[in-house]
């Protein structure tokens, strides 16, 4: 969830990675599909049945799947997908009514992620959430949250993530087949300031290094009003667009994003 800047004053180093970050083509998906599956299956296997061909979601308007590929063999080592609320209620609004702070804010929600496990799997996973924050930023979004089950919701508090209620609280989540998840999030804006006070050990991964090998030219621009529907409003995912280019979008921030512990 860092971003990176080329305005900011901060002095950043280059720093290759073993893997490139980008957005999902559709040629993508079907793996894609198979690790959630995989992953899901271990501890939620009746979720995983669901899993093993791409979702609609996938291919909409409003939302985007973030790979992380090995750059040795191209093999799928990660891989996120975000809603935004862009046209449609996130995810997690059809399980909860969110409190009125985010009424009509823009909203990203982080949803199926999936890292193989491997020595490199930390990096991996910080990667693709400074991804994701580096779009949040560049979206203009307000808020990040994500629905995270236990032990998953630890990794969102070394990130620095809070509870939208009461701290600790699980909320049963209709598209995480009824498993309790705690609702949690971040303002994209406050992220750099909340990590540099509290010092946090990834902060110079985030915010003072560069990395080429993340790159979020394909995903959609999404910076124009957006309909931000409550709770109650219905879902239809938009039909699938053409993945083109937006030109000047390669990761190129002078602060690093967000990454997970």
């Amino acid at each position: 969830m860092f971003s990176s800047d080329r305005s900011n004053p901060v002095v950043q180093t280059e720093e290759s990675l073993p893997f490139r970050v980008d957005i999902a083509s559709r040629k993508h998906l079907q793996e894609v599909a198979s690790l959630r599956a995989a992953t899901y299956g271990k501890h939620l296997p009746a979720l995983a049945a669901s899993l093993s061909q791409p979702e609609p979601a996938d291919f909409a308007r409003g939302c985007e799947v973030f790979v992380a590929k090995s750059k040795f063999d191209g093999s799928l080592l990660g891989t996120l997908r975000t809603h935004s609320n862009v046209y449609n209620p996130l995810p997690l609004q059809a399980s909860l009514e969110l409190p009125e702070r985010f009424s009509g804010t823009r909203m990203v929600e982080t949803t199926r992620l999936c890292v193989k496990g491997s020595p490199g799997a930390s990096t991996v996973r910080s990667a693709l959430f400074k991804a994701m924050h580096q779009y949040c930023l560049e979206q203009k979004v307000d808020w990040m949250l994500a629905a995270a089950r236990h032990p998953v919701d630890r990794i969102h508090d070394s990130l620095l993530f809070a509870d939208v209620n009461e701290r600790g609280v699980y909320y049963p989540m209709a598209h995480a087949g009824g498993v309790p998840h705690r609702v949690m999030c971040l303002s994209p804006a406050d992220a750099e300031r909340q990590w540099r006070i509290n010092q946090h050990p990834l902060y110079r991964f985030a915010f003072e290094t560069h990395h080429q090998d993340i790159d979020i030219s394909m995903a959609q621009d999404l910076n124009f009003d957006w309909q931000c529907p409550d709770s109650g409003a219905s879902v239809t995912y938009l039909p699938e667009r053409r993945l083109m280019p937006r030109p000047s979008t390669h990761y190129q921030s002078s602060r690093p994003m967000e990454l997970m512990a």
